[in-house]
C-alpha cells in the first residue's frame, strides 16, 4: 500500500543530519584528543625575550593558543574531506533522499562541528593557563585588550576563530567534491601543496595563496571579515554541490 505522506526537503535534511551527528559521533573524540596534544605542545611557549643585569634579570615567556586552533582549522578540514568519501556519501541513499539533500546535511554538520570545534578550542586556551598556573619557576600573566571588555572580547574572538574554522571546512568539503570527481586530483592537491611549501618563498610577492591569507587576515573590520568569510564559503558550497550534481548517480 502507497503511503499518502509527503515528505518534504526539510525532514529529510534533519534526518540526515541527526543521523549523522550520531553515526560520526566518533569524530569528536579525535578532536579532544588532538587539542590536547596541541595544549601539551602550547606549554613550550611561542617565544620568550630575557634582560639582564648585576642587580637585575628576567625572563619573559609568551603563551597563545595558536597552536590549538591550528589543529582544530585541520581538524574541521579534515573531517570535511571525509564526508565527501564514497562510503560516506553511500549512507545517504538509505534515506528517501536526493543529492541536494545530502549536501545540505553535510554543510549543517560542517556548521556544527565548526561551532563544536571554536567552543572547546576557546576552552582549551583557559585549560593552559590553568596548567601553566601550577608549574613551578612560573608566574603568569594574562593580558587582553584594555579598550573592551571581557565579554566583547570573548564574543569577538568566537566570531573570529569560528569564521576561520568554518572557512576550513568549506574548502575541505571543495576539495573533497574535487577528488570525487577526478581522482587525479587525490595527487595534484598534495602535489600543489608540498610544492608550494618548498618553492612558495620564492615567489612571495606575486603569490597566489599569500595574497588570499592577506585578504581574510588583514581585515580591520569585524564586519567586513565576516562578509568576505560569508560570501566565500557560499562559493565554496555552491561549487561544491554545483560539481557533485554533475557526477553520476552513486558515484
Amino acid at each position: 500500500m502507497m503511503s499518502l505522506n509527503k515528505v518534504t526537503l526539510e525532514q529529510v535534511v534533519r534526518n540526515q543530519f541527526f543521523y549523522k551527528v550520531g553515526a560520526y559521533s566518533g569524530v569528536f573524540i579525535s578532536l579532544i584528543v588532538l587539542q590536547l596534544i596541541a595544549v601539551v605542545f602550547s606549554l613550550n611557549g611561542v617565544g620568550n625575550s630575557s634582560w639582564g643585569s648585576e642587580l637585575l634579570s628576567y625572563n619573559l615567556h609568551y603563551y597563545s593558543g595558536n597552536i590549538v586552533f591550528v589543529f582544530t582549522m585541520l581538524w574541521v578540514f579534515i573531517v570535511s574531506i571525509i564526508i565527501t568519501s564514497k562510503n560516506y556519501r553511500d549512507e545517504d541513499f538509505s534515506f528517501v533522499s536526493n543529492r541536494l539533500s545530502s549536501d545540505l546535511s553535510n554543510i549543517l554538520f560542517i556548521v556544527l562541528v565548526s561551532f563544536i570545534g571554536t567552543v572547546t578550542a576557546l576552552l582549551s586556551t583557559f585549560l593552559l593557563k590553568v596548567i601553566l598556573l601550577f608549574l613551578p619557576k612560573f608566574d603568569l600573566f594574562y593580558h587582553s585588550p584594555i579598550s573592551m571588555s571581557m565579554g566583547n572580547f570573548l564574543f569577538f574572538g568566537m566570531v573570529t576563530a569560528f569564521c576561520y574554522i568554518f572557512l576550513c571546512g568549506a574548502a575541505g568539503y571543495f576539495i573533497g567534491t574535487l577528488v570525487r570527481l577526478s581522482s587525479l586530483f587525490k595527487i595534484l592537491v598534495p602535489v600543489v601543496f608540498v610544492g608550494y611549501l618548498f618553492i612558495g618563498d620564492m615567489f612571495s610577492e606575486v603569490s597566489g595563496l599569500a595574497t588570499v591569507v592577506e585578504f581574510f587576515y588583514f581585515e580591520s573590520s569585524l564586519v567586513t571579515f565576516v562578509l568576505k568569510i560569508f560570501f566565500t564559503v557560499v562559493l565554496l558550497f555552491v561549487s561544491s554541490v554545483a560539481i557533485f550534481n554533475r557526477m553520476e548517480v552513486r558515484q
